[in-house]
């Protein structure tokens, strides 16, 4: 599944589970904007070596090349559990 729609799939999930307190970012890499807004942590990826697509959680690296909805649901699901 291509990472633009498994984004959207764990989106939607979360959304359903849990409204606006979770919110699912997905940024195109190859757009100039993000490029910009992102340097550091794109040069970080790059220097790692790191296959895209690659998740974060609150700045914690989640997931290297690839994204799986169902996993990404349930490790939010246990961060909010830990908040409780």
């Amino acid at each position: 599944m291509p990472s633009v729609k498994a984004a959207a799939a764990a989106a939607a999930s979360l959304a359903r589970l849990y409204g606006p307190q979770v919110a699912v970012r997905h940024y195109n890499v190859f757009d100039p904007a993000v490029q910009r807004e992102h340097v550091a942590t794109l040069a970080h990826i790059d220097e790692e070596r790191w296959p895209l697509p690659v998740t974060f959680l609150n700045d914690t690296l989640l997931f290297v090349g690839g994204l799986q909805p169902l996993k990404l649901v349930a490790v939010v699901a246990e961060q909010l559990q830990k908040l409780r």
